[in-house]
């Protein structure tokens, strides 16, 4: 008969198993349906447009959503169907001091959030829908001014003084949030982390991602990419490419914006 202890560890690694799923299952549906490694320029909500200045983003992760709320960066899960169903989970937010129209405007978006429950992409846009098929609110794509945003990865340094582009049939894609985390991607697996800006320098927190094992060229490629993401120190972007170099201006991951 086996042990209390042992029943209990049996347990808790069938719980972590199933919540290993579940995430895996989640970013898997939201990968496929043309969400994931997006941003977004609030145009209007309610049907009544944004004032010019307003700024009001949006951009998707694999798992997670974030952007600015009229005052303060924001962050939420996300969780899609595989199709167009849509729901956000609880919003969390810094805790800036802003004028009360910016305060009261923040608020009603964070609830017309909460009320989405269907998304569809047309002309370019993007309209949140609530359960009784109303707009509630409608998105531009936006740019990627800075290192923020969705990335499709091109070209990776292969650790043996050289950069070998992204192999035909593989797709790697990393995505940078407000909030410091970044998410994406690597060809194979699924993986998130944080990294912190001072300037033109960069620096990865640990990342932890899935352990599926994938044949080649997949898995080599994303070893190859991931330790490029370590050993990345500077990040510059221009026309929509990203590139991130080490302290001797060596290239290690090269990328171009997935917003056109």
């Amino acid at each position: 008969m086996l042990s209390r202890n042992r029943l209990v560890r049996a347990a808790l690694l069938l719980g972590l198993a199933a919540l290993v799923a579940a995430a895996c299952n989640t970013a898997a549906a939201n990968r496929t349906n043309g969400l994931a490694n997006t941003n977004w320029m609030l145009s209007t909500m309610a049907g009544n447009p944004m004032a010019s200045g307003t700024n009001i983003t949006l951009g998707f992760g694999l798992a997670q959503a974030s952007g600015f709320g009229g005052c303060n960066q924001y962050s939420t899960t996300y969780q899609t169907d595989g199709s167009r169903g849509l729901t956000f989970g609880t919003i969390a937010a810094t805790r800036m001091a802003c004028p009360a129209p910016q305060v009261a405007l923040e608020t009603t978006y964070y609830a017309s959030l909460a009320q989405v429950v269907r998304f569809v992409m047309a002309g370019g846009n993007l309209t949140l829908l609530d359960r009784s098929n109303s707009a509630v609110l409608t998105f531009a794509p936006a740019a990627p001014g800075t290192i923020e945003g969705p990335w499709l990865v091109t070209a990776v340094n292969n650790g043996s003084g050289g950069v070998v582009s992204t192999p035909a049939g593989v797709s790697a894609a990393i995505s940078f949030f407000a909030n410091g985390t970044v998410e994406g991607f690597g060809g194979c697996n699924n993986f998130s982390g944080s990294f912190t800006l001072k300037g033109d320098s960069i620096t990865f927190g640990p990342l932890m991602g899935t352990m599926m094992a994938c044949p080649d060229p997949a898995g080599t490629f994303e070893q190859q990419f991931m330790a490029a993401l370590g050993a990345s120190t500077k990040w510059a972007v221009s026309n929509g490419k990203l590139t991130l170099s080490n302290d001797s201006g060596a290239q290690q991951v090269a990328a171009d914006s997935a917003i056109k």
